[in-house]
């Protein structure tokens, strides 16, 4: 098969771009940096190097592809919303144009929710443009939980103040999950694509933040690492004196505060996933690894 993949070499783009091409399948991958060129050859892809929000590139780049993987990435300012639309239109005239059959996108947990579940709305505003632009393509939206690496962002406080911060809950479990464990649901939704809509869930263990500091704090020989609940407006506080995006803060802070108080995996729970083999214990020797290259 020709597969056509976004997101670079990040997290989870070269894990699946590495599968893909042991499988004996045709894959290019997207890049807005032609440093990234080589690196992508050495994984034996074809590396296609423009900006995802270039039309007529994406159009030319999938043109003959069985099969498209499509992911956003983090908008720095402006409204995040406004930006995932976008996006999201600009994926879908690319793949009407360039006659692509199958898509697979890498959506997220609370993507069946509305504006109250804060900064993860976007993906409900992506998965509805790509549904109603895309009537007669397979579309697969694979819903990740919370990424264990979204604990790296707790390096400095982890560091100073022997502490995780968080306006979440202290008692109810989070869904985490790890890359590795996403890119085979992706290849598998990729080279053996569902007939029409479908949705599935990904994660890999879940945990609570007390239990999360637990394994963190033993990685790291710190064993009174805590996790420690902040008001919303506490929260928000520190999230903005460390990232500019004032309307990302707000609706990240919302987020959490929408998981603590409602009944935020619902629909996770509707769909259970098979929870993958990476365990957040698994993740902390990594995290370890990381804390102390930083010492």
């Amino acid at each position: 098969m020709k597969i056509i993949l976004t997101g670079s070499l990040g997290h989870i783009s070269k894990p699946t771009a590495s599968q893909l091409v042991k499988l004996g399948h045709e894959v290019t991958v997207i890049s807005h940096s032609a440093k990234r060129a080589a690196e992508i050859e050495a994984l034996g892809a074809t590396p296609a190097i423009g900006s995802i929000t270039d039309e007529a590139f994406l159009t030319a780049t999938f043109q003959g592809a069985d099969a498209v993987y499509l992911m956003i990435t983090a908008a720095s300012a402006g409204d995040i919303f406004e930006a995932g639309r976008r996006q999201a239109q600009i994926y879908a005239a690319a793949v009407k144009a360039a006659g692509v059959k199958q898509v697979v996108n890498l959506s997220s947990v609370g993507a069946n929710l509305g504006p109250e579940v804060g900064a993860l709305h976007i993906y409900q505003i992506i998965e509805g443009v790509l549904t109603t632009e895309l009537p007669d393509v397979n579309l697969t939206f694979i819903r990740p939980t919370g990424m264990f690496y979204n604990l790296f962002g707790s390096l400095t406080s982890i560091r100073q103040d022997h502490a995780i911060y968080t306006n979440n809950s202290l008692t109810k479990a989070s869904s985490w999950v790890a890359p590795a464990d996403i890119a085979p649901v992706i290849v598998k939704a990729l080279t053996a694509p569902a007939a029409g809509n479908t949705v599935q869930y990904v994660a890999s263990d879940e945990k609570t933040y007390p239990e999360v500091a637990q394994l963190l704090g033993a990685a790291i020989g710190m064993p009174d690492l805590k996790a420690v609940q902040l008001s919303d407006d506490e929260m928000q506080q520190r999230l903005s004196a460390v990232n500019p995006n004032a309307q990302f803060v707000e609706q990240f802070v919302k987020m959490t505060a929408y998981e603590r108080d409602q009944d935020f995996y619902a629909d996770y729970r509707q769909h259970q996933p098979v929870l993958g083999p990476t365990k957040l214990a698994d993740f902390a020797a990594t995290f370890a690894q990381v804390y102390q290259q930083q010492a």
